[in-house]
């Protein structure tokens, strides 16, 4: 059976393994604190701001942020456009690695 391999099909925001991390361990939780998610992810301060910036322009995450015990909280959530693209970007892997 013959299978087309489109690399064009696969969403080129999502497919970066910082992004990709963060969109999978944001879709764990209903929002993620910006120091947890830093420690998950393993990436510094700088990297994983201009990640989610990206993420957040697409419309892939919602940043929250607040003032809590006088201090700046960052919170990350998926928005749902984010979990069906990452939902899409899965189902296309899984299409393509099926064996």
């Amino acid at each position: 059976m013959y299978h087309t391999f489109e690399h064009k099909m696969l969403d080129s925001l999502i497919h970066n393994r910082l992004r990709l991390a963060i969109l999978c361990s944001v879709a764990h939780s209903d929002e993620v604190d910006f120091m947890s998610l830093k420690q998950a992810v393993k990436t510094t301060d700088g990297n994983l701001s201009i990640q989610l910036r990206k993420l957040e322009n697409a419309g892939y995450v919602a940043i929250n942020k607040s003032v809590q015990q006088m201090r700046l909280q960052t919170n990350i959530a998926l928005t749902t456009k984010g979990y069906d693209a990452l939902k899409a970007y899965r189902e296309l892997i899984m299409k393509w690695t099926n064996i």
